[in-house]
């Protein structure tokens, strides 16, 4: 792998050369292969833990500067970890997992099939943490999934988990148990976690508690009321449930949450003014991939239609929206965002939407003490919704805005970005790409 790693790294400014020039086509079958797989290794080689498989949110070489495990033990900085590096394990290796098992299906590969087997293997490792290495002093825990653990102590994680944690540990997992790289081994594991997963869930009412199975997680509100917003949380988790576990209770409860209060639920999932999208800029595409799964998982034509409808309107949505917008600016003083709009040449005091803020981008917006917001701003804001482009099964919607989520893939440094997020989604939306050019290169053609 490294052989090909470093080829494939020494190719990438001619890769960019050849998506500018292109006339007939921005990108052909050697050079998505060879940029997909660059970014991929790169990532891999730089965020994972090579012994399990756990991704996690900074360079691996850094991590003396991570909270350390006696901090986290602590529940320092936080009880939910927020800047620790290991906050995110499960949803990065959850995103990253469906995926590969997107881009192995597409064209089947022994990179992908090997990294497939280690995401799935640190998912299992997540999942176990509460049960194999229970905190000090507390009983060991069935069916929370924790945020962490620390790469050098297991023992180091954070009960304080959310949502986003919950629903992508089991919607991944329910891909997976899907696939024929899944043995029955695996599958009975699944079966297993994910039941006790569901359990916890539902005895709880579709909330998330801690440790102590009373205190409400940072991020661990009830997924039942009656909301747009919560309808796409809660159905496609519960449809997750059922697949990866075979249990018809699940299936029960899918039909039952779609039926309640006369279709309500399902009548919010419809596309319409009423559909919203994430507050935060950069986290719609978190939701974007549960209804992606939703998709892939519901059998109902009629159903799968309204879904991915739904998944279209929300791409539009986040592509459409403002940067920084009303979240960002009750982070950061008026004054901040002012700064930034003279440094980064804004013609406006918000980017308005996905594609004026990567027209803007240029590579000095990485470095300086500007660069975390320039990386934000102008990178990590429009891939987000790219990534939702590259889930929204809409073809004309694909074909309209690859080439840009080809260039930023072929352009941007990520040497000079440090946040593990943006990496991680760099190469789920590598991989997707991959797996659009071998199921429709006809989308790549200019």
């Amino acid at each position: 792998m490294k052989t090909r790693l470093s080829l494939c790294i020494s190719l990438i400014p001619t890769l960019i050369v050849c998506s500018l020039r292109a006339e007939e086509k921005f990108a052909d079958e050697g050079t998505v292969t060879d940029a997909v797989f660059a970014l991929a290794e790169k990532y891999f080689d730089e965020f994972q833990h090579p012994e399990t498989g756990v991704l996690y949110g900074g360079r691996l070489e850094g991590r003396s500067k991570w909270t350390s495990p006696a901090d986290i033990l602590a529940e320092k900085p936080h009880p939910w970890g927020y800047g620790s590096h290991i906050e995110d394990t499960s949803l990065h290796n959850g995103h990253v997992l469906a995926a590969l098992l997107d881009a192995n299906s597409a064209r089947t590969d022994p990179f992908l099939q090997a990294e497939i087997r280690q995401c799935f293997e640190g998912l299992k490792l997540i999942g176990s943490l509460p049960e194999t290495h229970p905190k000090p002093g507390k009983p060991a825990l069935v069916g929370l999934v924790p945020r962490g653990p620390h790469a050098d102590d297991l023992s180091a994680w954070y009960d304080d988990s959310s949502m986003d944690q919950h629903t992508t540990y089991i919607i991944s997992l329910a891909l997976f148990s899907q696939s024929n790289l899944a043995t029955e081994e695996d599958k009975e594991w699944i079966r297993q976690s994910l039941g006790k997963v569901g359990r916890r869930l539902e005895s709880n009412d579709w909330s998330i508690k801690r440790a102590d199975g009373e205190t409400q997680a940072h991020v661990g509100f009830s997924w039942k009321s009656l909301s747009a917003g919560h309808a796409s949380i809660l159905l496609p988790t519960v449809l997750a449930l059922h697949v990866g576990t075979g249990d018809e209770h699940w299936r029960e409860r899918y039909e039952a949450f779609l039926s309640e209060a006369d279709q309500k639920r399902w009548k919010l999932s419809h596309p319409g003014p009423h559909v919203k999208i994430n507050n935060h800029p950069i986290y719609a595409n978190q939701n974007a991939f549960r209804v992606n799964a939703w998709y892939q998982l519901e059998s109902s034509p009629e159903r799968k239609k309204v879904v991915q409808e739904l998944l279209a309107q929300s791409a539009e949505m986040q592509l459409a929206r403002d940067f920084p917008g009303e979240m960002f600016r009750k982070l950061r003083p008026n004054n901040d965002w002012d700064h930034y709009r003279q440094a980064f040449q804004w013609d406006d005091a918000e980017l308005r939407g996905a594609a004026v803020a990567w027209s803007k981008f240029r590579p000095e917006h990485l470095k300086g003490k500007d660069g975390g917001i320039g990386a934000l701003a102008h990178v990590r804001f429009p891939l987000g919704g790219y990534h939702m482009v590259l889930q929204s099964e809409d073809p004309e919607l694909i074909r309209e805005h690859l080439p840009t989520a080809w260039a930023m893939l072929s352009t941007v440094d990520l040497e000079q970005i440090a946040a593990g997020e943006t990496h991680y989604l760099f190469t789920v939306v590598g991989l997707h790409l991959y797996a659009l050019y071998f199921r429709h290169a006809e989308l790549f053609e200019s």
